[in-house]
């Protein structure tokens, strides 16, 4: 048991040591940087040991050893047992009053996990059909031009024209007022659902289907549209300045991939989780392409809608900082969205 607990120690070393320095790590380090009261030749045995069961390995001929992802898995599971507090500065978050919608602050926040690792950050939004509507606000522009706003707990959309209708100030209040007490407060996907089951249009609101018709269209060309999540990516330079050598044809499926909205959300959907952090490093990663890379992911909810942050950078990243900023904006996103989402 001493010589597990020992051999730990020393890959938490060799782990910690080549993250900060990015050259393998020989015994001799460990010895000179960590004052381990063993020798020289006890840590290369050990070292021999770790390499056997997989958590290290030899990058060439150097004497000294790297960790694999099994080897990073390992260090970022027992780090995380001791949860130590992390000096990183304090991150200013967005000021709520300077915010006018989700966007904005989702945008702002992947700035901040950028700015905060020096990694890539991946803000993914709820997905649109879990978005709430407020109310729903007609009106018309001369002649006869009927236009649509519709106010949700994340926005406010910009007018819509559903079409020309001769309709008097008195109907325009009466089918507002009508849909209003119908579909506030419910889901975008719940109120698409609702008008369209048999009966809605049946009467106070039958003489106005064809507005309630148009509107279900819009209604529906948004779910479609967002019916993947929108992902705010900042810190793409930082791929050009990478403690890793990567081939051409990697940067190209980077970027690539950076374009594919809908294949970037499933990749980080995939990421398996513990509790609320998820974590996919190196090899352990869907495509090989990404094998260089690491993946980690935190949870937030805002008003019961769930969205992800999440960060790409080099096998060798700082983990431990990466999820202490994640999980720091992830708690205070929900406070700050309080006071701009109603």
């Amino acid at each position: 048991m001493e010589a597990e607990k020992r051999r730990n120690e020393i890959l938490k070393k060799i782990v910690s040591e080549y993250i900060h320095s990015g050259q393998p790590v020989g015994s001799e380090k460990i010895v000179e940087k960590f004052h381990l009261h063993i020798s020289s030749a006890t840590i290369r045995n050990e070292m021999a040991e770790l390499e056997k069961l997989g958590y290290i390995q030899h990058p060439y001929t150097s004497a000294g050893r790297v960790p694999t992802s099994k080897g990073y898995r390992f260090f970022v599971e027992e780090m995380l047992k001791s949860k130590k507090p992390i000096d990183i500065g304090k991150i200013k978050l967005p000021e709520p009053e300077k915010i006018q919608n989700l966007h904005d602050v989702l945008s702002e926040v992947s700035d901040l996990i950028s700015l905060h690792t020096n990694e890539i950050s991946l803000v993914v939004s709820p997905r649109l059909e879990e978005v709430r509507i407020n109310y729903l606000h007609f009106f018309i522009v001369l002649p006869d031009s009927l236009y649509m706003v519709l106010v949700t707990n994340t926005q406010t959309s910009e007018a819509v024209l559903l079409g020309n209708f001769s309709l008097p100030k008195k109907d325009l209040v009466r089918i507002e007022n009508l849909l209003n007490s119908e579909l506030s407060s419910l889901t975008m996907k719940k109120a698409s659902d609702k008008i369209e089951k048999k009966g809605f249009y049946e009467a106070e609101l039958n003489k106005y289907s064809q507005i309630i018709g148009l509107l279900y269209l819009y209604m529906k060309n948004e779910l479609v549209r967002g019916a993947t999540h929108d992902i705010y990516i900042k810190g793409i330079s930082n791929l050009l300045t990478t403690r890793i050598s990567l081939a051409e044809q990697k940067v190209k499926f980077l970027l690539n991939i950076f374009e594919e909205k809908k294949l970037l959300s499933e990749i980080i959907e995939s990421v398996p989780s513990s509790g609320n952090i998820g974590l996919s490093i190196g090899v352990e990663n869907k495509f090989p392409e990404l094998w260089d890379y690491s993946l980690i992911s935190v949870k937030y909810t805002i008003k019961e809608m769930e969205g992800t942050l999440a960060l790409l950078g080099p096998v060798r990243m700082d983990y431990i900082k990466g999820i202490y900023v994640l999980e720091r904006i992830a708690d205070k996103l929900e406070e700050i969205a309080e006071k701009i989402i109603e």
